[in-house]
């Protein structure tokens, strides 16, 4: 009977420490996956370089032409206020993302043909123009019918849509003659510390082409590229990083280990009690 039991209690000690070590090995495995998700300052910070300063001579602005479907804010001054009032398109109470749509009936919209149709003035050809050539090329029409005028002409439909791995991805309307790359993800709301800053796709409309390359953020030779300045109706799309989704499946993975441990738990505690 004393060996009996003595076999008894060997074996549920056996057991106790087989759970023991796999109770250890799953703690291993947990803290293992936690490692491989970190993040660390060479996947986080922006223009990394180890010089305290930096001078990157730009890449050459590449002037916008006009293109269809584009909408233009033209407008008249001059010295008597009803002699323009009929060049003019009214605001409203002024531009934002809420009334953005306004634009297009505010605005002069450029039609397939790529000509608008200027009050009085008539049909203008601004295809392939730049902000500045439109610009002269209606000064000079209406300098047929108004002394001492003066025209401003603005893109209104310069918009940047960001989608993917940033704060507030969607679209975003830039009014600036110009903008950068982090200054379209800065009115997304910027990154978040799980989107990939070494290969952000950026996606423009060439033509009949959509052409997609992918700029390095943490590079200061991103400053000296031909896709710095952005061009309206240009997409970004930023991608999720390897350490983010590594997260996610440690939840999962975690959740799996969690069931066997269980499992085996009570296996062992079963077999423990049968056998006692």
């Amino acid at each position: 009977m004393k060996t009996s039991f003595l076999n008894k209690r060997s074996i549920t000690t056996k057991k106790t420490v087989m759970l023991y070590n796999f109770n250890k090995i799953v703690f291993v495995i947990a803290i293992a996956l936690s490692l491989s998700s970190c993040y660390t300052s060479q996947q986080l910070d922006y223009l990394q370089s180890k010089q305290n300063s930096l001078i990157i001579p730009n890449h050459p602005k590449e002037q916008y032409t006009i293109r269809p479907s584009d909408v233009l804010n033209i407008q008249v001054q001059s010295r008597d206020p009803e002699q323009t009032t009929f060049f003019n398109k009214s605001l409203g109470n002024g531009i934002n993302q809420a009334n953005a749509a306004s634009f297009y009936s505010t605005g002069y919209s450029v039609d397939p043909e790529g000509k608008i149709n200027l009050a009085i003035v008539g049909e203008l050809n601004v295809a392939d123009l730049t902000i500045e050539e439109i610009r002269t090329l209606v000064q000079k029409k209406i300098d047929e019918y108004l002394l001492n005028a003066t025209v401003t002409v603005q893109l209104m439909s310069f918009k940047v849509s960001v989608l993917g791995d940033v704060k507030n991805p969607g679209t975003n309307y830039i009014y600036n003659s110009q903008a950068t790359i982090f200054e379209g993800l800065a009115a997304a709301g910027d990154l978040n510390i799980t989107a990939k800053r070494n290969s952000v796709k950026l996606i423009r409309q060439v033509g009949d082409a959509s052409v997609v390359v992918n700029l390095d953020l943490t590079e200061p030779s991103i400053l000296k590229s031909p896709y710095y300045f952005l061009h309206p109706n240009d997409v970004i799309y930023v991608d999720t990083s390897k350490p983010n989704i590594g997260q996610r499946n440690l939840g999962s993975n975690l959740g799996v280990f969690s069931l066997v441990l269980s499992a085996i738990t009570t296996a062992v505690l079963v077999l423990n009690f049968t056998q006692n």
